[in-house]
């Protein structure tokens, strides 16, 4: 054998034995691809050791034409060979902390492919709005071969016991009675997290999670549950409606109304360790849902407008608010009926005074024109022989349409006289004018239209 022969052998040797290696890290609950590659023609296995444990536990088989789920991954696990020749790649979800360990691709003659260790995350801290379910994780390195018998689990907060399971009897802490629980199946698999309902503000906290005799802690070591309140809410409702305020919680609860910025709170109801006490204001017309956590407030009124604020009464702080706006109620048939009637009595009385103006208005204009066509009767100054007599007096007649004035002579005789543009109009009076003013002729002024 030449040495580049030899050369190209153990280059197609090496690459045989060439490992893919890798590191992964997933949160619980999450899905996660575990490569591997190889030839086609081959049939491949896939191995699992747990951390602290010898053995190794099978995953899946890929034959030719056919797949193999091994225990504990039922369902959990599929594969890309029989779309991808060549590909043996692993699809597992959702991953349970038990999966923590390493996983090796092989040939069934041995020779590895792909080796993959994989790391489980767990939150440092959990936040829940208050009233809701909050679930605390805790993972441990539980024989896969084990039985619920064998559980020992132990949750602590501050030194004190919130729950234990111990060979399938159950413990809880003061203040977690039936609040509190571990699920015994998933704790096969090494979720031992803890599921705490009803959540309130003083269960805030840090927790620790322990498993196994003698006691191990469990990953995270430790966990802190947050507790806060939930956002406030605007709502409005008609006028003799109902309105419902969410307490997340019936007993430590508190209900107060404020009709606004500056106004006093007035208390609605007060659930504290005894049977639930209503406010003057809501004491006729509440009514306290205790399996829904909801109060209901009958009869709305544009008075119950305002800002109902909802605290736990232990820590006093505010769980929820609801500020309600209050809408005039929907006109009924008998007041849209009288709106209408009115409306048309209205329309009626400006019809009648149309009438009327219609009829009238030509009328009253003919009247206005017949007066302006009567005679204008104007008096004018005698002429120098009509002057001889001291008693004498005449006045002009002006005739609408007529070419030229009628004189009017002393006995009330007409007699056609023509008038000069320029003759100044003047009045005599009636009694026999003074010795002195006899003769004398009337001041020169224009006459007014009107005289």
């Amino acid at each position: 054998m030449t040495t580049a022969s030899f050369g190209v052998l153990v280059g197609l040797l090496l690459a045989q034995l060439a490992v893919y290696c890798v590191g992964l890290s997933v949160s619980v609950g999450d899905s996660l691809t575990l490569p591997c590659h190889g030839d086609p023609s081959r049939d491949v296995e896939w191995r699992f050791q747990q951390y602290e444990y010898p053995e190794w536990l099978l995953v899946a088989e890929l034959h030719t034409g056919s797949f193999s789920q091994g225990c504990g991954f039922q369902g959990r696990v599929e594969s890309f060979y029989l779309t991808e020749p060549g590909n043996y790649s692993l699809t597992l979800s959702p991953v349970v902390y038990s999966d923590l360990g390493i996983y090796k691709c092989r040939y069934m003659d041995g020779i590895i492919l792909s080796d993959v260790k994989l790391e489980i995350r767990g939150p440092s801290s959990v936040p829940v709005a208050m009233g809701n379910s909050a679930s605390l994780p805790c993972f441990g390195n539980i024989n896969i071969q084990a039985r619920a018998d064998d559980l020992d689990i132990l949750w602590m907060r501050g030194g004190e016991k919130v729950y234990q399971l111990h060979k399938n009897t159950i413990a809880y802490g003061p203040r977690f009675e039936n609040r509190a629980s571990v699920s015994p199946e998933q704790a096969l698999y090494g979720n031992m997290s803890l599921t705490i309902r009803q959540t309130r503000f003083s269960d805030e906290g840090k927790y620790q999670c322990f498993y196994s005799s003698p006691k191990e802690s469990g990953n995270p070591d430790s966990v802190r549950l947050l507790v806060t309140g939930h956002p406030p809410q605007n709502l409005t409702v008609e006028a003799g409606g109902l309105l419902s305020i969410p307490l997340y919680t019936a007993d430590p609860v508190r209900v107060t109304f404020s009709a606004g910025l500056g106004s006093d709170e007035v208390l609605m109801l007060d659930a504290n360790k005894g049977p639930a006490r209503y406010g003057e204001r809501c004491a006729q017309r509440c009514e306290l849902l205790a399996q829904n956590y909801t109060l209901l407030l009958w009869s709305v009124t544009l008075e119950d407008a305002g800002v109902y604020k909802v605290t736990d009464p232990e820590t006093n702080k505010t769980i929820s608010s609801v500020s309600l706006e209050v809408s005039a109620p929907p006109l009924s048939a008998g007041a849209v009926a009288g709106i209408v009637l009115g409306v048309l009595g209205v329309l009626g009385v400006l019809g009648v005074l149309g009438v009327v103006l219609l009829v009238l208005g030509p009328f009253a204009f003919w009247k206005f024109l017949k007066k302006l066509a009567k005679p204008v009767v104007r008096y004018q100054a005698a002429s120098a022989e009509d002057q001889n007599d001291s008693s004498s007096r005449a006045a002009v007649i002006l005739i609408p349409d007529s070419p030229e004035p009628f004189l009017l002579g002393r006995y009330g005789s007409c007699s056609p006289r023509i008038r000069s543009p320029h003759v100044r109009i003047g009045s005599f009076s009636h009694r026999t004018p003074s010795p002195r003013v006899r003769n004398k002729s009337f001041s020169h002024r224009t006459p007014s239209p009107r005289v």
